[in-house]
Formats: C-alpha cells, structure tokens, sequence
C-alpha cells in the first residue's frame, strides 16, 4: 500500500488496484469496506467488525452485509486464494465504485479525479451516453457519459479475476415487496422506528450535522427523528424571493417544535455561475445549476456552527411513495377485486387529486390490464436533434424495471420513484468540502415502504400518509396536514433571466450543438420568443447548459455522436 496524495491511498489486491480517500475503513482480512456502515440491530456507525463477521462477508463474498448491515459503503473482498477479489456496493449507498479496464488490471475509485491520478489517462466523453443521459436523466445504469467508465450499481457485486469482470445483483427492491396487511397504527409504527433508525445511525458519526430544513413533510420529519434520537444539529432553511419558494413560516414552526434557532438565508442569483459545474469531478452530469447557491449557503452555515455533515430530506417523496397516479387504486383493484376497498381506495385518492371517482377508477381499472402495469417510460426529446433522439429512444436496461409475474402497477410505479432516487444520489461528489447526507434513503426504511401495500399511503385524501401518522406528535399540525410543497421554480427563473444571453451562447456555440446533439432551431426560437422572461421550460433549457458546462469540463474529444457507440 503507498501513498500517492494527501487523504487518498491505492489498495493492490492480485491483478485489481482501488484508489480509495476518506473515512471510516474498516479493515478485513483480505480487504477493506469504505464508507459509513451500520449494523441493523443498532443506530450507530462501526468503526470495526467482530472477527466472526468478517469471516461471514468473506464466506458470503459480500452477501452478508446486504442481509445484515446497511449505510454508504463499497466492500472489497479478496478471495481465500488471492485469485479473485468482490466489490461490493451498498444498496442506497452514497458512495460511489468507478471501475475502468487498465491492461491486466481494473482500476476503481470513487471519483474520475483518483482514476487519472491511479494512473489512466483523462478519458473523452462518450457523446452517445450524454444523448441518453438528456432523454433519460434520472434513470442510472452502470453507463457512464465518458468512455471506458463503467459505474458499479447500488446493491451490485463486482467481481474480478482472470478475464473480465462479471457483475452480479445482490439486492433488488423485488424481494421486499410483501404487501403486509396489518393496521395502520401496525404500519406507522414500522415505518416510525426504521425512519428513526436512519436518521439516528447516520447522525452518530458526527458531532453535530446541519440539517437543510423546507418545512416540508421530508425535512420536518428528518428533523423529528434527529430531535429524539439526542444527535446534536442545527438548521438551516434556503428561501427564494418569490413567495412559492419561500417556506420560512412552515420552518419556522418545525423549528420551534423541536426546539432549535433556525438560520434563513436568501438564495442570490448573483452568486450563481452559468459556466460553472460542481460535476466536474463525476462521469456523469449530475448537478444542477442552482444546486451551487444551495450548496454554498448549507458548506457556510455548517462550517459556522461547527457541523461535519449536512443533512436533508432528499428523497423523502420517492421513499414515501410520492406517487401521482390511479396506480394504488389498480392494486387494490388486482388484490381485492372490484368492492367497497377498492372504492374506498378511488376516494381518497380523488380526494387528493380533485378529480372525480368515476375518473379515478376508470384510470385504475386501465392500468390494470396486463400490458398496462409496467408504466410507460417517456424520454425528454425536447430540444434534442432528430439523430439524437433516435439514439436516446431506447428504454435504459435497468435491472429494477423487470416486473415478476404477479408484480402490481402501483408497485411498479414505486420502484420507478425508487430508482429516481439513485440520480440524487449519484450527483453526491466525496470530495465535496462536507458530506451531503439523505438519511430517508436508508436502506432499511426503503425495504420497510416497500412491505406496505401502496394504497395504504393515499388514506384520508393525502399522499405520504402512513408516514404522517408516525410522525403525527412530533409535527405541527400546520406541517403534518400540509398538501402544498415549495418548489425552486422561481429560483431557476431567476436564474434565466439574469443570465440570459450567456446561457443562450452557451447552447448555441458549445459542445452538444457541435455534437449534433441539440436542435439549435429549438433553441434559438425559445430564446428569441421570451426574450428576458423565463420560458415555462426553463427547466429543460438549464439542464441542457447543466450538460454543456460539464461535458466542456470533461471534453476530451470525439467525433461526434454518430461515429462513437459511448
């Protein structure tokens, strides 16, 4: 083992090098797990493992720590006869396994930064990956937008030996798909005690986090579970000037709930730049535009309070099975049949959505026909060229999204908000200046939403109900019966219209439209028919310079997305 830099160690097991930097590793006997890891029986982090279990994870080549641990880790197992090692990558684990091909020997690292310095040289972006990634940008598979890089998928096992590498799945959402038919006081209890479980084991490693506090269900909740497991925090609520992204009445209430001083802060659009990416370090365009102003304020604040981490409810929708569908509906329909639950299911959810009854069922008695239960996936074709879009067309191949036999569409529809998740995740860079922490997407609270039938969580007219009702004493009833959510539309209207015309020469002169990737006609039309005012789209526009800024940090050549296969 040698030092090549400051915080960052190479690992050399048979043929395989890792770069690995950070903390805590606890070592095993022939390798080392990296990362954050919590056994599931107690709140906490380790910082070592009984010899027992190491021999268990090594006779299990990893199995054992999916069945038995949770947290942000990547494992790497080295076999008893040295001729193979396992990489192993926590399902929900914010710590990420790039893996390149090098010669005789796989190289991986948790950022592009320790591959080059590990020895490769700068890889090109893979511009057929970066068409997809437009069409399809929260759904992940292990490609990657730069050439060569391939990305080791949560709850994946890696294994390297003679040849190349074989890629195994340990842990699919499939399997805790159980649908429990117990009370609802049952339910919320379960979901209580695993959202308190992750929120207070994550918390343990640091002496004090930060938590980023909206006001929301997600955020108030997270602030609810840091409160009662006695982990020291502050908060930190980020406000927009429009009204719609101001939410420091609900955070102010949370905050008085919970006893805390809350620090407002105003997000400022001049501080954002648009030739800026804080993905410059990951394969993938991962960041958004005003993620920068975001993070800026939560590093400051933590820093001033003397916080180690930040904390968010990121997540908290697709885990409570935020879903915008008649799809929960079908499933009461296909596990019931047509009666007075099923109608009973269609209420509520009309409660909810205002639509009628007769809407809802109609809707749900359609997604219940077998060809209709997987959902439709959509790309985003806006602004793309005609060759991009026919290259980005394809659904992703993503392991989640093979439904079993007797896979229910509201459950489908789950895990596609599950998988959603992992694009958060996935833009969390390790060398960011402080660890950014979604403790909701702890993989036992996961496993435990997932048990519970997805009807169950429309009750009474609202949606992320079971998880209302375990935190119904610890939320203001302002907060707990809330159906309104802030949003950051204004922020990126703002964004817009300040730096209009360098946004519009960035897409029109960059990288992506020399690709022949984008419809400049598109492009040019939106911005000449808007003029400074940020068009209903502006979302898409800023995720085509998201894009852009990062491919010119990344740019290493290419002919274009015709003449490489990314």
């Amino acid at each position: 083992m040698r030092s090549i830099d400051p915080g960052m160690q190479i690992h050399v097991w048979g043929s395989t090098m890792v770069a690995v930097a950070g903390s805590p590793v606890i070592p095993l006997e022939q390798g080392i797990i990296i990362g954050a890891l919590v056994d599931r029986r107690y709140p906490q982090t380790l910082s070592s493992l009984p010899e027992r279990e190491k021999q268990a994870i090594r006779q299990s080549r990893g199995l054992h720590l999916i069945s038995s641990y949770w947290g942000g880790y990547v494992a790497i197992i080295g076999s008893a006869d040295g001729k193979s090692v396992d990489i192993v990558r926590a399902p929900f684990g914010e710590l990420p396994c790039y893996h390149k091909r090098y010669g005789q020997a796989t190289l991986l690292a948790s950022d592009m930064d320790m591959l080059v310095l590990a020895g490769i040289a700068r890889p090109p972006v893979a511009w057929s990956a970066v068409a997809h990634e437009l069409a399809w940008q929260d759904i992940r598979t292990d490609e990657t937008c730069l050439e060569g890089i391939s990305a080791l998928q949560m709850g994946h096992r890696l294994t390297i030996g003679e040849g190349l590498g074989r890629v195994e799945q340990l842990w699919s959402p499939w399997d805790h798909v159980m649908d429990r038919h117990g009370s609802a006081a049952e339910e919320s209890e379960r979901i209580r005690q695993s959202t308190g479980h992750c929120i207070g084991a994550r918390a343990s490693h640091y002496d004090r986090v930060l938590l980023m506090l909206s006001g929301g269900i997600d955020s108030s909740i997270v602030a609810a579970g840091l409160h009662a497991s006695g982990n020291d925090y502050r908060l930190v609520t980020l406000v927009t000037r429009d009204r719609h992204g101001d939410e420091r009445d609900f955070g102010r209430l949370m905050a008085q709930a919970v006893g805390q001083p809350l620090h407002e802060a105003l997000r400022d659009v001049r501080r954002i730049d648009p030739d800026h990416t804080d993905a410059a370090r990951l394969p993938r365009p991962a960041k958004r535009m005003f993620e920068q102003e975001s993070a800026r304020i939560a590093i400051e604040q933590a820093r001033s309070v003397g916080a180690q981490a930040i904390f968010s409810g990121g997540g908290g929708d697709n885990v409570y099975c935020g879903l915008h569908s008649a799809a929960p509906v079908a499933d009461r329909l296909l596990t019931g049949g047509v009666g007075r639950e099923m109608f009973r299911a269609a209420r509520h959810l009309s409660d909810m959505a205002g639509v009628s009854i007769a809407a809802v069922v109609r809707s749900a008695l359609k997604l219940s026909l077998p060809w209709n239960r997987t959902g439709a996936f959509k790309p985003d074709l806006s602004y793309l060229s005609r060759d991009a879009a026919a290259l980005a067309s394809a659904t992703p191949a993503h392991p989640w999204f093979v439904r079993p036999r007797q896979g229910l569409p509201g459950k489908m529809r789950h895990i596609k908000l599950l998988s959603y998740a992992q694009s958060y995740i996935d833009g969390l860079d390790p060398q960011m200046p402080m660890p950014m922490i979604a403790p909701l997407l702890g993989q036992p609270l996961v496993e435990a939403c997932l048990s519970i039938p997805t009807w169950r969580w429309f009750e009474d007219g609202k949606n992320r109900m079971v998880a209302r009702r375990a935190f119904a004493r610890e939320l203001p009833p302002q907060i707990a019966e809330r159906r309104s959510k802030g949003t950051t539309d204004s922020f990126t209207g703002e964004i817009f219209e300040r730096h209009h015309a360098r946004l519009r020469e960035i897409l029109m002169d960059g990288l992506l439209a020399a690709q022949g990737i984008l419809d400049r006609n598109a492009i040019e039309g939106s911005f000449r028919s808007t003029g400074t005012v940020a068009p209903p789209d502006t979302g898409r526009l800023l995720r085509l310079i998201d894009v852009e800024t990062w491919a010119r940090a990344w740019h290493g050549g290419g002919a274009g997305i015709t003449a490489t296969n990314g």
